[in-house]
């Protein structure tokens, strides 16, 4: 007898659909299965086209049991750093990155080998390489300023300079040199060291202040040239400066007498403080001062003196006296000093601003009470009488 061939194609399905419910269910849930791959440094696995990956960013040096692997671990857009040391847990606990488990076994120099635990159903993963970031070259760049205290100074004046040298590269300038000229009608100033010095190197973002000071020797307008500051194999050329020198002023002292007062508005008898100050406002020194006032009638000096003397006043300085004026008699009053000395022999006049001092008003209640009181008692007293006379 043939056997039916419907039967026994369908007794085949049947046993192909049985042996492979047992095929599955002799697999295990979650089975994982483990690589080793030598990965050197700026290498990658990469998992499931890009599903997971793994990129050794830095192997350190195989000193001792220290020694460590830095790695990138990257999935769904997500990266995270981690380290991989020999005789530790390999086990990543954080998600989503726990879909793998690493292990370091050695390191050397340049190559490290790491046992890699993943799921069973992945891919044999692909090894790539990384592209290494490029370091930036570091490369100084010197910027020089040169300033002036005043654009405008005298035959014999002293100019003082300010040069600013940056470093604005982000590398160090070595070998740093600098070039100025002194310049025509100028000499170097006392006290200051011409040219002036540089050091040697100048890190990344860091400045110098350098300063030096000219004295003019003759009068013109001049350009001082630019300064010269040389390293490594280049130039840095700073601004020029335009300065103008006149003729040597003349030195003469120069006194100016202000005359103040605590009050200008008086009445008889009240006093008021008058502030008297002296300045040299001139280049040299004052000698001989003398100021000299006269105090007009309708009122007096009741403390200090309005005559005073000075030996020196120095440019710049200043003399201050004090003189209390009293009020006697009504008025307008304006009190003048005149200053002499030196430098000026004929003298000049300052005056104090207007005093204006107005009469007290006398009171007389202290009298007239007591007259009325007086006045009351005796036409009371007269009153008694006349009626002890009617009787």
């Amino acid at each position: 007898m043939i056997p039916n061939r419907k039967n026994n194609y369908s007794l085949m399905n049947k046993f192909f659909f049985l042996l492979l419910i047992l095929l599955a269910f002799s697999i295990p849930v979650g089975a994982l299965k483990n690589e080793s791959f030598f990965l050197e440094n700026y290498t990658g696995l990469d998992f499931m086209k890009g599903y997971y990956k793994i990129e050794v960013i830095e192997i350190s040096k195989p000193v001792d049991v220290s020694s460590f692997v830095k790695v990138n671990l990257i999935t769904g857009g997500l990266t995270k750093q981690y380290y991989i040391r020999q005789n530790e847990d390999p086990s990543i606990n954080i998600e989503p990155f726990n879909k793998i488990n690493l292990n370091l076994s050695f390191i050397t120099q340049t190559v490290a080998k790491i046992s890699v635990e993943y799921p069973d159903n992945w891919e044999l993963p692909v090894k790539y390489n990384i592209e290494i970031p490029a370091v930036a070259e570091k490369i100084p760049n010197i910027v020089v300023t040169k300033s002036v205290d005043k654009t405008t100074l005298n035959k014999g004046d002293v100019v003082e300079f300010k040069m600013i040298v940056e470093n604005t590269g982000n590398g160090t300038a070595h070998n740093l040199t600098l070039e100025e000229r002194l310049p025509s009608g100028f000499t170097g100033a006392p006290g200051s060291k011409f040219p002036p010095a540089i050091q040697d190197e100048l890190k990344a973002g860091e400045r110098l202040e350098l300063l030096f000071a000219l004295k003019a020797v003759e009068s013109g307008s001049y350009n001082i040239e630019s300064t010269t500051v040389k390293y490594d194999s280049k130039t840095a050329i700073s601004n020029s400066v335009s300065l103008t020198v006149l003729e040597e002023k003349k030195e003469k002292s120069l006194l100016f007498t202000n005359v103040t007062l605590d009050k200008y508005n008086l009445f008889t008898g009240e006093s008021a403080k008058a502030t008297v100050k002296i300045t040299n406002n001139g280049n040299v020194s004052a000698e001989s001062i003398i100021i000299e006032g006269k105090t007009p009638k309708g009122m007096e000096v009741i403390e200090g003196d309005l005559r005073q003397l000075y030996k020196k006043i120095e440019p710049g300085e200043s003399e201050e006296y004090f003189v209390t004026l009293n009020a006697v008699d009504a008025g307008n009053y304006s009190i003048k000093l005149k200053t002499s000395y030196s430098d000026d022999p004929t003298g000049y006049s300052s005056s104090f601003d207007p005093i204006t001092v107005t009469e007290k008003e006398k009171n007389y209640l202290y009298i007239l009470i007591p007259a009325i009181i007086i006045i009351a008692g005796i036409v009371l007293f007269i009153m008694k009488r006349h009626k002890e006379y009617r009787f």
